[in-house]
């Protein structure tokens, strides 16, 4: 089985490579990382037994991750710990948050070759997975050296439920080689077991994302200072935040807020996209809409005028940014994308909006919009929604304090989490 897994994985890598190597030229991205993830370019680890290798792919799962690595310090401050991550966006975030408490490398490609070097290097004594990055040839080896590995923050999308169950015998040995595995919610848990894991071995732990902190409001901060210059929003101008858009969506909400300006004149918009390497796709869809945009990355000239839509073309401040927002959209949800994670908005008490396509945070999304913590609606009915919360301040602040109640009743799975990975780390 496994051989046949790693044969069909070169295969498609070889396949693929021309692909890759044209986006990393073009992009920038994939090729910095390549000798690393081969195992060729890993620090050694002094001594053993070794640290506590955290592995977050991307960006959500550094985030996630960020609670449980500042618990395990309190816990436990002699042991070093690893954090790896798959994409630039996760690694330039890691760096920058965990930077201090945390040796940060890339994930290894799942060949036998590359992972025995990343151990041999690291030796650690405990591998914590975040979320469902389950890969047959590390737990593979991770089992042959008897390092256990538990997944943190677990949670089973409706896609990726469909696609493990396609490969039921692989899924279950991997299950199968996890020690633990703390999941966000009951149906998570029931999923893993579905899927092969054994029910002892799986506890419902909470969203490790409920327990991230709001990032504190400093009005003297110089990003928020230079973004209410660029727009001109020291009179308290209306301002609609759209967090990670995704391929497609950015017409969605420029359209939208085309239509909001008409009800809303002196509205004003801050677009994130979600992947570094669109930056300059979307500035050429707002400069083909003749809004009067600004980059951020981009120092506004003393006599420019303000700017009516900001691009958030940066790395790591969409949260800080989300607090000059009046109501927050949440992009990846207005196509099939699955959503993206709406609790930073929601631990700052923000009126928050997200489209009917949430299925990456199913049950945060459901519990959300059940106890009217959060707006669900169309794309077609986005600038209607947006348009009445901007004119509406009780019905506004209604939502964003019923966001941030909801946000603090369902803190603690960093403490359950700790609880299932503390005995794994004698």
């Amino acid at each position: 089985m496994y051989l046949l897994y790693s044969f069909a994985l070169g295969l498609a890598a070889l396949m693929t490579s021309p692909y890759w190597l044209l986006k990393g030229l073009r992009e920038r991205k994939y090729l910095a990382s390549f000798w690393q993830r081969l195992g060729l370019s890993v620090t050694r680890s002094p001594g053993r037994p070794g640290p506590v290798w955290i592995h977050a792919v991307s960006v959500g799962e550094v985030l996630a991750a960020r609670p449980l690595i500042r618990a395990l310090k309190a816990a436990r401050s002699d042991l070093p710990l690893v954090t790896s991550t798959v994409t630039l966006t996760g690694q330039l975030l890691a760096r920058k948050e965990l930077g201090s408490s945390s040796t940060v490398l890339y994930f290894p490609f799942d060949w036998d070759f590359c992972i025995r070097r990343f151990i041999d290097a690291i030796h650690p004594r405990a591998v914590v997975l975040m979320e469902t990055e389950l890969w047959p040839n590390f737990l593979k080896n991770c089992k042959q050296k008897t390092i256990p590995v538990i997944l943190a923050n677990g949670r089973i999308s409706d896609r990726s439920f469909a696609r493990y169950r396609r490969i039921r015998s692989l899924a279950a040995a991997m299950m199968r080689r996890l020690q633990a595995i703390g999941t966000q919610t009951a149906t998570d848990r029931q999923r893993f077991i579905e899927l092969g894991a054994w029910p002892d071995k799986v506890t419902v732990t909470g969203n490790l994302k409920f327990d991230l902190p709001a990032p504190e409001v400093d009005e003297g901060d110089p990003l928020l200072q230079d973004i209410r210059s660029a727009l001109g929003t020291g009179s308290g101008n209306p301002v609609v935040v759209v967090g990670s858009s995704m391929k497609g969506e950015e017409p969605i909400f420029i359209h939208a807020f085309e239509e909001i300006r008409r009800r809303v004149p002196d509205a004003k918009l801050i677009l994130a996209p979600r992947h570094p390497e669109r930056f300059g796709e979307v500035a050429q869809l707002l400069s083909a809409s003749g809004l009067a945009y600004r980059r951020r990355s981009t120092p506004r000239p003393e006599t420019q005028r303000p700017c009516e839509v900001l691009l958030l073309d940066t790395i790591g401040e969409l949260r800080r940014v989300y607090s000059l927002a009046w109501v927050a959209v949440i992009g990846g949800s207005f196509l099939p994308f699955g959503g993206h994670n709406p609790l930073e908005p929601a631990g700052l008490g923000k009126a928050i909006v997200f489209g009917p396509e949430m299925g990456n945070f199913r049950e945060i999304a459901r519990l959300f919009v059940e106890v009217e913590a959060a707006l669900q609606c169309s794309a077609e009915s986005l600038a209607s929604a947006v348009s009445h919360l901007l004119c509406n301040e009780g019905a506004r602040k209604r939502l964003g304090q019923k966001a941030f109640e909801t946000f603090r009743q369902n803190q603690g799975a960093t403490e359950n989490t700790l609880r299932i990975l503390l005995p794994y780390l004698i």
